[in-house]
Formats: C-alpha cells, structure tokens, sequence
C-alpha cells in the first residue's frame, strides 16, 4: 500500500474541534483557536501556523494553549516540517498530560506518530501508537482507538506482515461501524484494500474497493475519495487494465483540480501517472515526475521515499544512465538497512504480544465488571423479591383479616336478628296469643260459638309462629323454594288468595344464605301485617331480578279500613328495617286506609 494515511491528519483536526472545556469556552483567545481549525481543514496551513503563533503570544488559558499546540503540530507535519512538528508535539503532551486532557493527549500521540512515520522513524512511531492505545484502552476512548487501529494496519502493511496487517484493519472497521463513525469505517474498508494491493492480490483489492468507491462518490469527502482512487488506479495498473486505469484517472484528474502536490491524497494519484508514464516508455516524463515526488516527499513523507528511489533507477537504467542508476539503486537499499528493519520487527512484534495483553486484559476486566453488575441485579432482584412477597403476606393478611371481620359482623348481625326475632315472638305470645286465650276464656261463659272462632284464629296465630320459628336451611334449600313452601302455608290457613310471582330465570340458589334468609324473614312479617292490617281479598308477592338488583314486593289487595290508620310503627317494622340494613338492602313500607305493601331491594 503507496499512501496508507492520507485521513489521519484530517481525522485529527475533526477531533481537534471537539469537546473543549469551560475554560476554553471562557477564555477570549478561544476564537482564535477556532479560527485555527478552520484554516488547517481547509489546508490553508501557512496561515493556520502563523495565526496559532500570535494567539499564543496572547497568553491563553492553558486548554486552549494545549490545543492552539496541537494545531500546530498538525500543521507543521502537513507541512512536511517534520523536526518543528516532534518538538512542538513533546511540550504539548507534556501540557496535555498536566491538564488530564484525554483528547489532546491521544490527539498528539497520534500526530507524533504520523510524524515520526513520515520521517521513516517506524520505531519511534510505534511507540507513540502503543502509548496511545494504551491510554485510548484505558480512558475507554472509542474514537482514537479506532483511528490508531487503523495506524497500526498501516504500519503492520508497510513491513510486509499482511494478517497482522488486517487483523487490525478489520478492528478498525467493527469499532466504527458500532460506533457510527462513516468516516473511519470507510477508510479501514480502504487500508483492507491497500493491504492486498501491497501483497499483490489485486482481484482481490478491487473486490472491496470497487463497493466502497461507490459509496465514497456519495460521501463526497475529497481526502478519501483520492485515497480511494489511488488504490483503485494501482489496481488496474497491477491487472495491466489501461482501459480502466484511463476511466479512473479522468475521476482522479477532477478530484485533483487545484490542489498541489503537498495537499493530502495526491501524491499517489502522481505516482501511479509516473508509473503509466513508464509502461509507455515515456521515461524522460517519468523522471521529471518522480523527481517533483522525491523532493515533496522528502519533506512531507507520506510514502516510503525508498520506493520512489527505486522506480526512480530503473527510470535511470531505461534512460541508459547506468552510472546514476547504480548509485541511485544503493541509496534505495541504505534505506532499507537490514539491522534497522530487524529492529523495527523486534518492535512491532513486542508491541504486537503488548498489545493482545491488553486487549485480554481489557476483556478480564469487563467480563468482572459484568459478573459485579450481574452479582449487583441479583442482589437488588433478590431484595425486591423479599419486598414482593412481604407486599403479598400483608395484603394476603389483610384480605384476611377483612374477611374474618366481615364473617363476624355477619354472625352478629344473625345474631342480633335472632335475639330481635325472639323479643317479638316474646311479645306476640304475650300481648297476642294471651290476651286472645283469655279472652277466649271470658267468651265460654256467655257466647261459645264466637269463643271457637276465636281458638281457630290463636291455633293459626300459633302456627305462623312455629313457621316463624323454624324457617328453612338456605345451605340446602333455594329461596325460591323456601317461598313457595310458605304460601303453600298461607293458602292452607287463610281465607284470601296469594298471587306469587318469581323470576323463573334466575338462579336463586346464587344468594348469600345471609341475603336469602333476610328476605325470607322480611316476607315472612310483610305478609303477616299486610293480613293484619286491612281486610284482604288476596295478597301479592313478587320476586324479580333486573340487572344486578333484587326487587321483593309483598301487598295486599281488597277493601281497607274504614278508619285512617296510624304511620306504622312498632316492632315488626323495626326488624325488617334491621334486616334489610344487615344486608345493604333498600325497605319502604306504606300503610293507609288498610292497603299495604312493603317493597325492599338490594345487589345480588
């Protein structure tokens, strides 16, 4: 791969730009530091440098010194001013470190390291990348861990260790797909392209960069789309392709309009026309190209110069300059030094184990965090379990607590109606049957016949009260049933017909045995003072449910008294008010010139 890091400075400035803080925000030199941004993403870097100078003359606040520094830095190695950018990058780690400013100290690490690279430093590189990384790890900083990952491809690409080099390539591409990051994604899809253009698999670099160029057209960035285009071209030149090598580069001529040989992406276009220059045996035009390239390059090395030197030499051979080509060919191997690549090897392959070492330690570290924070929703879901099921024994208690007290006031109220049953039926035996029996006894002296039709009158008086005593089991029996059984009694025992009417289609056997026998008791004295009370032809009695509501209607009909009655009162009226307040029932009784009816309704 020619130019593997035409993004990075790029990359930096958009990291540059972001997350300041409060003291930058306050401080009146912060818009000149913004003004310094723009200037370097517009590759105006001249003036990006002259304005960061005069800022600093200023005396900023330290955050915003840090990143008028960082600025610099960044354009100075644009620049190709690569000995200005180290040592203006040294003091401004050292700044960043004090300040604890995580952005601009892996920003810097990042730029030293594509400094030192340019420089064919690669060891001194390889330490800055490894440093960052380590902090990117350590800070959990997923935007520079990608951009470094993708440094690492680069670095692993040009030494000729191709899986390791993809290996990383890919890690880059995953972060930033789970990260959101188009822009890095794109550009680690990229470097997997120029891994295999490096090795030579040119189908196969063509395979991922022709998809990605497609989606590159769109994204409309002109630092990736020459990045794109350079592997593209080279592609082709490597398939002996002219056809498409001429299609690409009208693509590669328009993206470069204006732009000069130190601007990021084009030198690798130039390489690759140095190269097409050469199949045509073009080779005075070669020289002349390569020559321009050898000495931006020197300055701005964003490619390896032994590479340049090397074409260059066969350029000179073709030429029949056999003389320069020697020499020229020597100078491309004394920069490969066999003793400083073996040590650049030594490097990267310890930063290699270093570098899985924290990732397994990364991974130890996450996997006991996530078993703490599994232990912790434990502990916490235990904790409201017990509180659940504390919740559930007191409203369990309470429910039964409710019903246990509903079930006593149930029996005391049974209770009560019986104790008030029999202080009436203690009072019909003495104010009633009694007085009839005495009465009885003064009648045998002076008018037998009319002291026989008052014994028949107590003997049925008795009888409703042995009923009245005895009433039916509603456990066992409905009240429908319970009902009719009654006025079987009074048909059998009275003088006056009983019209019965009950609801047929309800199941009657559904109410409480409290509710039935209320009701029945409550019917049981209507129809007793609805005889008592007037001179009945007949007597009604109607049972209806509509809805959810019970309905009880017992009158009489017939010819009533012919002396106004008094309201009644007394304490058959008493009881049934009882009753029907036992269970939440509705009573109302009318009683005038002998007509009666007592109506009394409640919720089944």
């Amino acid at each position: 791969m020619n130019k593997c890091l035409l993004l990075i400075s790029c990359v930096l400035f958009l990291f540059s730009c972001n997350d300041k803080s409060k003291e930058a925000d306050s401080d009146p030199v912060y818009p000149l530091l913004e003004k310094v941004a723009e200037l370097n993403v517009g590759g105006e870097k001249s003036a990006a440098i002259q304005l960061a100078d005069s800022a600093l003359a200023l005396n900023p606040a330290d955050t915003t010194r840090c990143w008028l520094l960082s600025e610099k830095t960044v354009a100075l190695t644009d620049m190709g001013r690569m000995g200005e950018a180290i040592h203006v990058g040294h003091q401004t780690i050292r700044l960043a470190e004090q300040l604890e400013d995580v952005e601009a100290t892996l920003n810097m690490r990042g730029a030293m390291g594509i400094a030192y690279r340019r420089l064919g430093k690669l060891d001194s590189a390889l330490v800055e990348y490894q440093k960052g990384i380590e902090y990117a790890l350590k800070k959990k900083n997923t935007e520079y861990e990608i951009f470094l990952n993708n440094c690492i491809a680069v670095m692993y690409s040009e030494s000729n260790r191709f899986d390791e080099a993809l290996i990383y390539a890919r890690k880059a591409e995953k972060s930033a797909l789970m990260a959101n990051d188009t822009i890095e994604r794109l550009s680690a899809v990229a470097n997997i392209g120029g891994i295999y253009l490096r090795n030579k698999q040119y189908q196969k670099s063509l395979d991922v960069m022709l998809p990605l160029w497609k989606v590159v057209q769109k994204v409309d960035y002109n630092v990736l789309t020459l990045k794109c285009l350079s592997v593209i071209l080279k592609d082709y030149v490597g398939l002996d392709d002219n056809k498409s090598v001429a299609k690409y580069m009208a693509y590669a001529d328009r993206a470069m309009q204006g732009m000069s040989l130190t601007s990021n992406g084009v030198l690798g276009i130039v390489e690759v026309k140095a190269d097409l220059l050469a199949s045509q045996g073009k080779y005075l035009e070669q020289k002349q190209l390569l020559d321009s390239l050898l000495s931006t390059n020197a300055k701005n090395r964003v490619m390896p110069q032994e590479r340049l030197l090397y074409k260059k030499a066969l350029c000179l051979e073709h030429l029949n300059r056999k003389d320069e080509a020697w020499l020229m060919m020597g100078e491309a191997y004394r920069m490969q030094d066999s003793v400083k690549q073996s040590d650049i090897e030594k490097n990267m392959s310890e930063f290699t184990v270093k570098y899985q070492t924290l990732e397994k330690e990364k991974g130890l570290e996450q996997a006991r965090r996530e078993k703490l924070e599994m232990g912790n929703r434990l502990l916490w879901l235990g904790i409201f379990a017990a509180l659940l099921l504390v919740a559930v024994c007191v409203l369990l208690y309470r429910r039964k607590v409710a019903r246990q007290r509903a079930e006593l006031q149930e029996r005391r109220s049974y209770i009560q109606g019986l104790e008030t049953e029999r202080e009436r039926m203690a009072k019909e035996l003495h104010d009633g049957v009694c007085n009839d029996i005495l009465a009885v006894t003064l009648l045998l002296a002076t008018d037998r016949e009319k002291a026989d039709r008052q014994l028949r009158t107590i003997w049925k008086d008795v009888r409703h009260l042995s009923h009245a005593l005895m009433p039916p089991r509603f456990e066992k029996i409905a009240l429908d049933e319970a009902v009719k059984c009654y006025v079987q009694t009074i048909v059998d025992d009275a003088e006056c017909q009983v019209k019965l009417n009950i609801d047929g289609s309800f199941d009657w056997s559904k109410l409480s045995p409290q509710q039935a026998y209320e009701t029945y008791r409550i019917i049981q004295e209507a129809v007793s003072n609805a005889m008592k009370h007037g001179n009945p032809t007949s007597l009604v009695i109607s049972l209806q449910v509509v809805g959810q509501e019970v309905s009880l209607l017992v009158s009489n009909e017939g010819e009533g008294s012919s002396v106004d009655a008094q309201p009644y009162s007394g304490i058959g009226v008493e009881t049934m008010q009882r009753r029907a307040a036992s269970i939440g029932a509705k009573l109302s009784i009318n009683h005038e010139h002998g007509k009666y009816a007592v109506a009394l309704t409640y919720r089944k």
